[in-house]
């Protein structure tokens, strides 16, 4: 069994408008509402039901020029955001390998530090003071 839905678009919603057993009937009055200009959006929708199955599967077979229009740009600003994104997120990356190259370079200069250099310098000299001494002690001794 099917049925010819109109769905009209008014306020941001679609609502069903009128029911045809006629496919043909309900494009042609989907076209006059489309060209009337009441509604900025006309749809008829082909509703199958199968009572095998007990399921019901919908088609749009027709769609108003504005509607068509509508979804062009739609689109368009749909594809525009999806590229923005996109660039966001590459440009977010290209900051954080950066920034870990960053963090690397300061990590490296943080090793190389003259202070720490210096610590290293004096506790080598005090160990070898130490030995030196250790060594003189132990050559007296015997």
């Amino acid at each position: 069994m099917k049925a010819f839905e109109i769905h009209t678009y008014l306020g941001g919603r679609w609502k069903i408008d009128s029911v045809f057993d006629d496919r043909d009937l309900a494009v042609f009055e989907a076209e006059r509402m489309d060209v009337s200009g009441r509604y900025p959006g006309v749809r008829v929708v082909e509703e199958t039901f199968d009572e095998a199955s007990n399921s019901t599967t919908n088609r749009t077979i027709f769609r108003g020029a504005k509607v068509a229009k509508a979804n062009e740009e739609e689109f368009r600003k749909s594809a525009a955001v999806r590229r923005q994104v996109v660039t966001a997120r590459e440009e977010r990356k290209v900051t954080s390998v950066a920034r870990q190259r960053q963090l690397k370079r300061e990590a490296v200069q943080k090793k190389t530090s003259p202070v720490r250099l210096i610590t290293i310098l004096i506790l080598l000299a005090g160990f070898a003071g130490g030995a030196m001494f250790g060594l003189s002690y132990l050559n007296q001794m015997m």
